[in-house]
């Protein structure tokens, strides 16, 4: 049986860039995926949750499946 797992994470202040100002990002979201993945779970991907109202993605959930 597969089991399935979300974990959400939202992007954080990164420093001021170019443009609009400021950079985001999802710093936490490769030691997370590594981390599951040396735990025996499979990454599948990932689908936004929320969005800025300047259009950039503030959090994301990623998507995990596990073979039981």
């Amino acid at each position: 049986m597969k089991k399935v797992d979300f974990v959400k994470i939202k992007a954080e202040f990164w420093g001021f860039g170019f443009g609009k100002g400021t950079s985001y990002g999802f710093n936490k979201a490769e030691d997370i995926i590594r981390e599951r993945i040396e735990n025996g779970w499979e990454f599948c991907g990932y689908i936004p949750i929320e969005m800025r109202g300047t259009g950039e993605i503030q959090s994301i959930s990623l998507i995990f499946q596990y073979e039981e």
